[in-house]
């Protein structure tokens, strides 16, 4: 009862910034939109016209919606982590960590392809300049500035070593060194973070099992991918098997018999039970563009989990699950963005989507 009520503040405060999401008749008004402006414009009309506002004199065009969505989605995660009892904050804590490894990724590859300092940026999960990790209590605002103006990728991860993440980098440093391929630094933060979370997370109130179940599906979904992107690449199974990560709904050994499948034809059938991705793989026939297989895996995980998360009483998964809508509304709203500028058509773009309202 003590944990319940303990939560009782951070479940009011989520419900009310839940009410906040955009509906579908609000994303018909996006894709709609004749062009990128008219986006923007519609989206001033929303919870996200303070973070285009303050944005707006140093960006424009998808950039802007890009760091407006990132700063908005980290407001979130902040005031998530300042309701959340003592006895929530490592679970939840280690679940925000995913955006310090999405930009420690970020500005990795960026280094590696040589892009510039402001296009990298322009794409870390941040609020006003103040990245997630600062309130995850780990990476601060100039950490994120030194490592970006480190002069190449080693320096990155040298920088790093004060972080646990440094210490799992250097694992795939050596393989970066001979080959310049920064996949096997990328796939070790990954494991990293599924490891961590899912010792982090526990069953104090029972209210904690949508988080688990849905760590389990990211979990699949990693796995999945891993195996078709490596099977792609020309990767045997066996190398494969190194990167598979424990704890999903596919168990153990029907991993080990996906890596023995000889084509994507045959993983996808050989998961139909769990996920149905014959839609993805008629579009891969025709496009080779494994990006349909995570739309449809992302899919999958959120509206498999969203109403547990709705339902759910107060607790780590009312804090969890709020999060969870918001990063699912980010990209929605990226996926128009880019989809608009791309010249995709407007079923295309719908298609993409996933409704949580």
């Amino acid at each position: 009862m003590q944990g319940l009520i303990s939560y009782a503040y951070a479940y009011a405060r989520s419900k009310a910034i839940e009410s906040n999401l955009l509906d579908m008749n609000k994303y018909e008004n996006l894709i709609a939109a004749q062009d990128i402006q008219q986006i923007i414009n519609s989206l001033l009309e929303t919870g996200y016209r303070d973070f285009i506002s303050f944005f707006s004199t140093r960006y424009s065009g998808t950039d802007l919606i890009e760091v407006s969505v990132n700063s908005a989605l980290v407001r979130v995660s902040r005031i998530a982590l300042s309701t959340t009892p003592r006895i929530g904050l490592d679970a939840l804590r280690a679940y925000i960590s995913k955006w310090d490894i999405n930009n420690i990724k970020t500005i990795i590859s960026s280094k590696a392809l040589g892009r510039p300092v402001r296009e990298t940026e322009t794409f870390l999960i941040s609020e006003r300049d103040l990245p997630a990790g600062l309130f995850a209590g780990m990476i601060s605002p100039e950490d994120y500035r030194l490592m970006v103006e480190e002069n190449d990728v080693e320096s990155i991860v040298k920088y790093l070593l004060k972080f646990p993440y440094g210490k799992v980098l250097m694992e795939g440093l050596e393989y970066y060194r001979k080959t310049g391929d920064t996949g096997e630094m990328l796939i070790q933060l990954d494991l990293f973070y599924f490891k961590n979370l899912r010792e982090k997370v526990r069953i104090y109130l029972g209210n904690e099992l949508p988080v688990l179940h849905l760590i389990a599906s990211q979990i699949d979904s990693k796995n999945i991918m891993t195996i078709i992107r490596g099977m792609e690449l020309g990767i045997s199974g066996m190398d494969l098997k190194n990167y598979m990560i424990d704890g999903g709904y596919i168990t153990k050994s029907r991993l080990d018999d996906l890596l023995q499948s000889s084509s994507v034809d045959e993983v996808v059938e050989k998961i139909k039970d769990f996920y149905d991705l014959t839609g993805a793989l008629e579009k891969f026939h025709s496009n080779h563009d494994l990006k349909d297989f995570e739309i449809m895996l992302e899919k999958y995980i959120v509206e498999k989990n969203i109403t547990s998360f709705r339902l759910a009483s107060p607790g780590l998964a009312s804090v969890v699950g709020l999060i969870l809508m918001y990063e699912t509304e980010r990209e929605n709203i990226r996926k128009i963005s880019y989809g608009k500028y791309y010249g995709l058509s407007q079923d295309t773009i719908r298609s993409m989507l996933i409704r949580v309202v």
